[in-house]
């Protein structure tokens, strides 16, 4: 591996799943954690390449933007405040 090579991870935490963490539990429900890999030109070579070349840079720093935007909105919602 030569650079960075990002994957983003979306993992839904239900009110379940923290209180089987906190009592180290096996989780009763299934979780299902979906991943995404950036559109990078050329996908096969993603996992060495990383960030190096500058079109893939390009696109995984749109998906951080895209990610942060997410976030902020999500939280806006959840402490019910408005940006």
């Amino acid at each position: 591996m030569i650079g960075t090579a990002p994957i983003f991870y979306r993992i839904p935490v239900t009110t379940a799943l923290l209180e089987e963490l906190a009592t180290a539990s096996y989780p009763k429900e299934e979780t299902t954690v979906l991943r995404y890999i950036p559109p990078v030109p050329h996908q096969h070579r993603y996992r060495n390449d990383g960030m190096r070349p500058l079109d893939n840079r390009r696109i995984i720093l749109q998906c951080f933007e895209a990610f942060k935007v997410a976030i902020v909105c999500l939280l806006s919602i959840c402490l019910n405040v408005l940006p």
